[in-house]
């Protein structure tokens, strides 16, 4: 097997992958074809019809006496799908000849994200010993944050696992929802055919609607919003009222064994905190667009959605904000006893050098945050530095992992209230930029004045 890195901090991590059927709702008026086995020809069905939710919890995992196999697949089964996906997503249809095809398949099959597929939740903290490496039991049981996690373009709901599963192992569930609106390589679904990115050439539109892909990305951005809700709601009635059988609520994806009593709060404690302090995390698309972590945060719930969500705060890598309208977004107004959510932006250092998007982006966070740093660089970070992709076993290079630790380390100290502390003990660059040649079109190649994993607070 070929596994990524494993976090190795205070808790083992389990992973089950949940899904719920949703009543069925159309988005918008965009159809794709859909090549149906069944009678032989195309049929056309709408682009965004949302009809079941999916997402990947991430979790410290009660592994004592479960004879559960470490493994959790990170390409998203059947295996074909998926591959194809990320060939239809890249435009790269030479992974699919019959040349490379078997490589390409065999190592997929291989790729592993070290946690226990459907282990019991841990209903008790750990603590590090000061005298051993190994975690010990408290005899406090405790609830787990909340950290709910939206991917980016071509991503899954696995593609982030390396974020995910070093938040889970410090001692936090992590839902990291597989959104179905075409934003990703693939998605797959038991109600459905499986899907693949939509590309704009792949849209059909209806003459007296407006045919731009940006007016598309707000009607996907709308979907997530709705996923993340729904997601939330049924993850929260699970943790409040337990388990409720086959045919209502949660189920697991890959109908195996769960022990879902360990999800189940009782009397005495509840296992994850679903009424305060959610954390909202994602990168990308999913990390700052219109129905994603800004608009949730300026915003009531959907109407047919009415569980709303006590979001503290929000952990937005890279984010991507060009189908956003401008200007916005903004704060609603906050009653006298309102706080708005603190915000906390670690951009790539070629999105920092785009000076259009750098530009709106600081005036975003400003009404946020208006006197405090929150948006920070990280050098030679690129915008995939985010995810999984440089990180995978045999193509990892060490300034990869240079960038995902720092990556880590000031999300973590965000989320514990100490990423100001962390700005001002750790050295930090200017924004110096230098010129290290030219790029094909003959403009200059920037770069910023420093080394692999270092940052910049603005």
């Amino acid at each position: 097997m070929l596994f990524l890195p494993e976090s190795h901090r205070l808790f083992p991590v389990g992973a089950t992958t949940f899904k719920f059927p949703a009543s069925t709702k159309v988005l918008g008026t965009a159809k794709i074809y859909e090549h149906s086995h069944r009678d032989g020809g195309p049929s056309v069905k709408p682009a965004l019809q949302l009809d079941q939710v999916v997402f990947t919890a991430y979790y410290p995992a009660d592994i004592k006496g479960n004879n559960i196999k470490k493994g959790l697949d990170w390409l998203l089964r059947p295996l074909h799908a998926s591959l194809h996906g990320y060939a239809h997503y890249s435009g790269r249809s030479w992974i699919s000849t019959w040349i490379l095809w078997p490589i390409v398949y065999l190592y997929g099959s291989l790729l592993k994200i070290p946690v226990y597929p459907n282990a019991p939740l841990l209903r008790q903290r750990l603590t590090a010993s000061s005298e051993h490496t190994q975690a010990r039991f408290e005899t406090r049981p405790s609830s787990w944050p909340l950290v709910i996690f939206s991917h980016g373009l071509g991503g899954s709901c696995t593609a982030y696992s390396q974020v995910c599963t070093r938040l889970a192992s410090s001692g936090r569930v992590v839902l990291a929802i597989q959104h179905r609106d075409g934003s990703g390589h693939a998605f797959i679904s038991s109600t459905t055919d499986p899907g693949l990115y939509i590309r704009e050439k792949d849209l059909i539109w209806p003459s007296d609607d407006e045919q731009t892909m940006v007016n598309f990305r707000r009607r996907q951005l709308d979907f997530r919003r709705h996923e993340i809700y729904l997601a939330f709601r049924s993850f929260k009635q699970l943790i409040q009222d337990g388990y409720q059988g086959l045919n209502y609520g949660l189920q697991s994806i890959d109908e195996k064994f769960i022990d879902w009593s360990s999800w189940s709060s009782d009397v005495d404690s509840k296992t994850v905190e679903c009424e305060k302090n959610v954390l909202l995390a994602g990168h990308s698309f999913g990390g700052a667009t219109l129905c994603m972590q800004f608009t949730i945060l300026s915003t009531d719930p959907p109407a047919d959605v009415t569980t709303p969500i006590p979001v503290h705060k929000a952990l937005i890598l890279d984010p991507w904000l060009e189908p956003i309208p401008s200007p916005g977004p903004c704060p609603r107004p906050q009653g006298s006893d309102d706080v708005l959510p603190q915000l906390l932006v670690i951009n790539s250092e070629k999105f920092s050098l785009w000076k259009d998007h750098f530009a709106r982006l600081i005036d975003v966070v400003q009404a946020w945050e208006p006197e405090k740093r929150r948006v920070l660089t990280i050098l030679r970070s690129q915008h995939e530095s985010f995810s999984d992709f440089p990180l995978l076993p045999l193509i990892s290079r060490r300034a990869a992992r240079i960038v995902m630790d720092r990556i880590m380390e000031l999300s973590e100290a965000f989320i514990d209230g100490n990423v100001d502390t962390s700005v001002d003990e750790i050295a930090t660059r200017k924004m110096e930029i230098r010129i290290i040649g030219k790029k094909p079109d003959g403009s200059p190649q920037r770069q910023l004045v420093g080394e692999v994993g270092e940052f910049i607070a603005h």
